[in-house]
């Protein structure tokens, strides 16, 4: 075998620009926003619920709040979370390049490549468009 087809993670990187901080901006508000009717949709079944259950089963009663407040208090967390997130977002500094996610790619690897190069691999964006793909680590 000379030759084989690996899938490899592709880093992708967008540059900071005012567009790009509106965007994650939104994306935040709009998880937060899930967040708080996740968190009225549980508050709404524990009313609905529980006084029915409590009548037939107490005990249950008690681990079925117990576990609607437990996730109740996960989606605060998460969402105090996003909300610290919104403010790193707007200090972030024009034209720096922030990691935005993996995607996958696959890669033809031949005896002799050096993989490192083959690897590593970099998709930089701003505002939407591809403005560079890397190959290989840098050297720093």
């Amino acid at each position: 075998m000379e030759k084989i087809t690996i899938n490899r993670p592709v880093v992708w990187k967008a540059v900071v620009t005012d567009q790009l901080r509106k965007e994650l901006h939104q994306e935040l508000e709009r998880a937060i926003n899930r967040l708080d009717m996740e968190i009225q949709q549980l508050e709404f079944q524990a009313k609905r619920i529980l006084p029915d259950l409590e009548r037939q089963n107490l005990k249950r009663a008690m681990e079925m709040r117990q576990q609607i407040e437990e996730e109740k208090q996960k989606r605060h967390e998460t969402r105090e979370r996003f909300a610290g997130q919104i403010q790193d977002v707007s200090n972030l500094t024009t034209g720096e390049e922030i990691a935005r996610g993996t995607l996958e790619s696959w890669a033809e690897v031949s005896i002799g490549d050096d993989l490192r190069k083959i690897l590593y691999v970099e998709i930089v964006t701003k505002d939407n468009q591809v403005v560079e793909l890397r190959e290989g680590r840098s050297e720093s």
